[in-house]
């Protein structure tokens, strides 16, 4: 594979930091070392795949804290009312 391969594959990976709903593509080292002309281009996209991983990281701890407050919500028996009678 050639500079155009790996330009290609940083397209995809940019495309898919762009697009959090956009399905990941199977993909493959291009082969040969990544020209060097690409090397700020690779930084970027690593950067912005960390970032992008730190704010799953962020989702994923605030979805577990709300999963803790459902679980400390008790169940509700069967036998016990729903509502109180107050002018009965």
């Amino acid at each position: 594979m050639t500079a155009p391969d790996w330009d290609e594959l940083f397209t995809l990976f940019e495309r898919e930091i762009d697009d959090p709903g956009m399905p990941l593509s199977e993909w493959q080292r291009p082969a040969g070392p990544m020209p060097e002309e690409l090397a700020d281009r690779a930084r970027d996209v690593l950067l912005r795949q960390q970032e992008r991983i730190a704010r799953i990281r962020e989702q994923q701890d605030a979805i577990v804290n709300q999963l803790v407050a459902l679980r400390r919500v008790p169940d509700a028996a069967v036998d016990t009312p729903a509502y109180l009678d107050v002018a009965g």
